[in-house]
């Protein structure tokens, strides 16, 4: 039954543009990781009314797990850009997993730390290194960007890696994006890593948005000790928030966690249906 939900959502997440929405405009691109040795498949997508020689350039909106989580950004996107809450010009830097035979190198590419009951696992570093030296570079350079005002989006597996991708290298994206982030895998590694990590972090003001369940599944992600340690210690440059949601799945917070994430990262906004757990949100940009 779960592998059957999760193939459902996948569909409708990977619908393409024309029928999610009219107002988005993909380009199929790719380059060659040194770092990785292997080609990696991207996807630019830009509003309708893109504009090669936008002055500003465009905030670049980077989402990991590309294949599943392209669709419905865009489908948020339009919808608060046309709300007046985030910025119109937007595009979109799908990143999708790469495949071999049946594996999703996923677990390779977005996991800090080798388990043994895991094929692959262990590369976050090497993907890291892709973003930094090889990806964000080229695309600031083949497209016009908005080199201050990048965001990283990640969900689960995704998002243990953007806020791995924040404490090892936080000036790389202005903001990090997470929803239902695994920050249980080994044993709550990234934590320990986090309460080493922060309070080394100067001269970059970032955003950091976690969303997830409540309850015990808050617990048992791993995000309530996370939680715990940003309170503690939290750079003073970092704006951020953990909200948590009631009634919800490991997939169907996502719909709430974006939507709010976008908001929470453009402007001062609150929703009572939220259960707000920092008082920090400050519009950045």
């Amino acid at each position: 039954m779960r592998m059957f939900i999760f193939t459902l959502l996948s569909y409708f997440f990977s619908l393409p543009t024309s029928v999610w929405s009219q107002e988005y405009v993909a380009q199929p691109d790719s380059l060659y990781s040194t770092h990785l040795k292997e080609q990696r498949q991207i996807q630019v997508i830009f509003p309708k009314n893109y504009d090669p020689n936008l002055k500003d350039g465009y905030d670049a909106f980077y989402v990991l797990d590309g294949e599943w989580n392209t669709s419905l950004s865009e489908t948020v996107l339009h919808f608060l850009g046309y709300g007046q809450f985030i910025p119109t010009n937007m595009m979109i830097v799908s990143i999708p997993n790469l495949y071999e035979g049946d594996v999703n190198m996923r677990g390779r590419d977005f996991t800090p730390t080798q388990v043994k009951n895991r094929d692959v696992s262990g590369g976050a570093n090497d993907f890291l290194l892709f973003l930094k030296e090889e990806l964000v570079p080229y695309i600031n350079e083949k497209y016009p960007t908005n080199r201050e005002n990048s965001v990283l989006y990640g969900t689960s597996l995704g998002g243990l890696f953007a806020i791995y991708t924040y404490l090892h290298e936080p000036a790389l994206f202005k903001s990090y994006l997470t929803v239902e982030p695994a920050l249980h895998w080994d044993n709550e590694n990234l934590n320990k890593v986090a309460s080493k990590k922060l309070p080394g972090i100067t001269g970059t003001s970032n955003t950091l948005w976690i969303s997830s369940r409540d309850g015990e599944d808050f617990k048992e992600m791993g995000i309530a000790k996370f939680e715990s340690t940003l309170s503690k210690k939290a750079p003073k440059e970092l704006h951020w928030k953990v909200a948590t949601y009631p009634n919800e799945t490991h997939f169907s917070a996502i719909w709430k966690g974006l939507y709010d994430g976008l908001k929470f990262t453009y402007t001062k906004a609150s929703d009572e249906k939220i259960v707000n757990r920092a008082d920090t949100a400050t519009r950045l940009f």
